[in-house]
């Protein structure tokens, strides 16, 4: 996204009216006051990064971008609802405030819970999982936990952080998604239907499980395995035949490869079943669909 001041704006030629014209049509974002943007195809992640970036130069120089906002910046992923306004924390105290674009709380951090990303002050990663995990809906928590492990946060150093932090609000949350999380989680929809699994009764499957003939070559990684009733579930996310194309990849030729791939682990005796990101959030709906599955598979692979 390109910013531009208004005074830029004017001089290049466009009018008050025309401005407020191109805000309205939604050609132009207004960051802040004074500051607009070029609506591109971004994503509401890049937007927020932008909002972040076109913020930080008018806030309290003791701000330090926090919650969804620092988790924007360490590239965890969470509600996007949540990304309208900036979330800061204000290490000098006084009263948090939601007013326009910014969402401000007063809270003490420890100088080791604060870091830099690309010059900015942020909360680390993980005082960032853990104010999320604390602040959002448990099934975001997670995601954003699991990414926080894979990408090589250590579990043990945020439950060293949680049990600091005893008074804060939403802890017990914060640990039960401290305990959950998974690093072999690869993507939100994984973890999200991970969470619809223990809440309704499905066993815990086996993450990343590689499939293998009779002879021992290998045939496909899929996201779930449940062994003892020979399924295995793929959860297809929000850019499934779109931003994961592979180079010279078409979204037809995608699909007709996951065909492909489909069959032959059919092919060597296991059942499959698959659902989307709409689905993994109803829970009852998506572990309904897990059980017919493995009611169908029952007794093992042939």
């Amino acid at each position: 996204m390109l910013l531009h001041t208004y005074t830029e704006l004017l001089a290049s030629g466009l009018s008050q009216g025309e401005v407020e014209a191109k805000v309205r049509s939604g050609y132009l974002v207004r960051i802040r006051r004074g500051v607009y943007g070029v609506a591109q195809d971004l994503d509401p992640e890049q937007a927020h990064l932008r909002l972040i970036l076109a913020t930080m130069p008018a806030v309290h120089p003791d701000s330090v971008v926090s919650h969804e906002s620092a988790a924007v910046l360490h590239g965890l992923p969470v509600p996007r609802k949540s990304l309208e306004k900036v979330s800061l924390v204000r290490r000098t105290g006084g009263h948090g405030d939601s007013a326009g674009r910014l969402r401000v709380r007063a809270t003490k951090l420890r100088d080791d819970e604060v870091t830099t990303v690309s010059g900015i002050k942020v909360t680390t990663v993980a005082r960032t999982v853990m104010d999320v995990a604390r602040s959002v809906e448990l099934e975001w928590g997670v995601a954003a936990c699991d990414a926080a492990l894979r990408g090589g946060l250590e579990r043990d150093e945020l439950l060293t952080l949680l049990d600091v932090h005893k008074r804060l609000h939403g802890l017990a949350r914060a640990r039960r998604v401290a305990l959950f999380a998974d690093a072999r989680a690869e993507s939100p929809a994984e973890s999200v239907s991970r969470v619809q699994f223990a809440r309704h009764g499905i066993p815990a499957p086996v993450l990343q499980f590689d499939i293998y003939d009779d002879d021992g070559n290998w045939v496909a990684r899929v996201d779930f395995c449940w062994e003892d009733l020979a399924l295995v579930g793929e959860c297809d996310g929000m850019g499934k035949y779109g931003p994961l194309l592979k180079p010279g990849q078409t979204p037809e030729s995608a699909i007709r490869d996951e065909k492909r791939r489909e069959e032959a682990i059919r092919d060597v005796g296991w059942g499959l079943t698959r659902w989307d990101w709409g689905l993994a959030w109803q829970g009852e709906q998506l572990c309904a669909r897990i059980r017919r599955a493995g009611a169908r598979t029952r007794g093992g692979r042939r």
